[in-house]
Parts: structure tokens; sequence; C-alpha cells
């Protein structure tokens, strides 16, 4: 009977020591889970609060390491979606200013000459160069507008451009027909030397716009009875079609602009344009694996060579 007695005493106590040893160690991982908890929120709190991620010791082989590595990744994500996010916010604005910027004196004029037009008291020799005026102005309009469509559709990628084998010579000869107009107009000559008719691997149609948009703006902005060379010379991987003429030239300081949306030096801004052929040009041939380099110098010329990747 007393040993009966000793055992279940014995047996008491043990469940007793291993009740508090049980006790003991939920009380102590529960200390330690609480402390983690407070460092992964206060880790959370840095980074909420903007103070960043410099006190994460990331170093160290153990839990909280490992989650604090995780939150700055994501702090560092997410960051960069923000930057991206305000980018693109910036670059919808300033768009809407570029184009409430190009729209506002075509509108203007519309409207005052509409104005005039109206009144019954204007001599019909008036009336009738105002609606001269406001056919030229709703031209403008119109170009302004279709070429802004066209910019927005090759910038959200709305337009497929359908790639395929095209002749050089026929492209050029296409692209120089267009312009050829304007050139006989401003008593322009207009030389093409194309030396070797190379496939090129390209959308025909909109490669045709890329260089008529160049040759356009030599046409532009070259004086009565000037030059304009249209040269090809084939390279391993692309064609090379440089596009000189004897105008007024580019600044030094803006020759890296001139490809940027609406972008204009001060000594053009009377000449017709929006400045948005160079732009549309390059997201073009940006599309197409392509590139374009200028070299100018001020009242001297420029050379835009357009680079084209070779069928073969």
């Amino acid at each position: 009977m007393e040993q009966q007695e000793l055992f279940f005493a014995a047996v008491a106590v043990f469940i007793a020591i291993l009740s508090g040893a049980a006790a003991g160690i939920w009380l102590y991982m529960r200390k330690k889970y609480i402390s983690y908890t407070e460092k992964v929120l206060s880790s959370i709190d840095d980074i909420l609060a903007g103070r960043g991620t410099e006190r994460f010791d990331v170093e160290e082989e153990t839990l909280l390491s490992k989650v604090q590595m995780k939150l700055k990744k994501l702090a560092e994500i997410t960051a960069a979606a923000a930057r991206k996010s305000e980018e693109r916010e910036q670059e919808v604005q300033g768009i809407i200013s570029d184009i409430s910027h190009q729209l506002k004196t075509p509108i203007a004029n519309i409207v005052m000459y509409c104005d005039t037009a109206m009144n019954p008291k204007v001599p019909e020799e008036k009336r009738a160069m105002c609606m001269e005026i406001l056919k030229d102005q709703v031209d403008k309009l119109d170009f302004l507008v279709q070429a802004m469509i066209r910019m927005s559709r090759l910038e959200q990628n709305i337009i497929a451009l359908h790639q395929d084998k095209v002749s050089l010579q026929g492209l050029l000869e296409r692209a120089v027909r267009s312009i050829r107009a304007r050139a006989v107009d401003k008593n322009i000559r207009v030389e093409l030397i194309c030396e070797e008719d190379a496939a090129l691997y390209c959308d025909e149609k909109w490669t045709t716009e890329a260089l008529f948009n160049v040759l356009d703006n030599a046409v532009k902005y070259s004086p009565q009875g000037s030059r304009i060379a249209v040269r090809t010379e084939r390279l391993e991987i692309y064609t090379k079609i440089n596009i000189t003429d004897q105008g007024v030239g580019i600044s030094p300081e803006h020759t890296a602009d001139v490809c940027k949306r609406f972008f204009r030096e001060e000594k053009v801004a009377k000449t017709e344009g929006v400045g948005i052929g160079l732009y549309l040009t390059r997201e073009i041939l940006d599309k197409e694996k392509g590139y374009l380099k200028i070299r100018s110098e001020e009242g001297s010329g420029t050379t835009v060579s357009v680079f084209l990747v070779n069928a073969d």
C-alpha cells in the first residue's frame, strides 16, 4: 500500500514538473512569438512610414531576417511601381498640355475668322479671304488631330506593323514622290542614289511614312533653289539611308531634342509644322528594330541617317 502511495506521489510530482516545464516552455515561446511579431510589425511600420529598410538585418540566417528580406524586396517593387505610375501620370499630363497648346491657335483663328465672315457688314472680298484662311486652319486642325491619333495608336500598340520583304528602290521612290510637288514649288532638286536594290524587312506603308516625315522636314526647312540628296549604303545587318539637306540646320544643344513629341526650335517657330514628324519616325523605326541618327551643323544643313533591317 505504501509502495502504491509512493508511486502515485512520484507520478504526481512528475506530472507537476512536466506541467511546470510545459507552462514554462509555452510562456517562453509566447514571449518569443510576441517579440518576433512586434519586430515584423515594426518592419512593416518602417516601410509604411517611408523610413526605408536601412534598419533591416538581412545578413543573418534567422526567420526574422528572411521575412525582412522579403519585405525589403516587396518595398523595392512597390516603390518602383509607384515611380513608374508617377512618371506615367506626368507623361499623360504633358501630352494633354502639349495637345491643348497645339490646338489652341487654330481653334482661336477659326473662331475669330468665322465671326468676321459672318458679319453682314464685311465686304465680299474680305469674306472670301476669311473663308480661305478658315479652310487653311481647318486643314491644319485636321492634320494635327490625325497626327496625334497615329501617335497615340503607335504608343499604345493599337496599330500592328506587318513586316515583310520590301524593295529598297521602290520604298525610296514612293517616299520621294510624296514630297516632289512641294520640292518643285521651292525649286529644290531631290537626288536619289540607290546603289543596290536591296530587300528590307519592314512595314511598307508605315516605313514610307517614316521616310516621308524626314524628307518633308528637309523640304520644309531648306531654302529656295537648294538640294536634297538621298543615298543608301548596304551594311551587314542594316541598310543606311542618308537624307541630306542644305537647310537651316539644328543647334547642337537641340540635336537630341528634335525627336521629342511637339519639340520645335524657336528659330523655326514661324515655319509650318507641329513638331511631331521625327517623333513618329523614331516610333515606327523602333517597332521595326531600326533606328535613326542625326548629324547637323547650324546654318549648313542636316543629315538624317535611317537604319532599316535587311531582309536576309
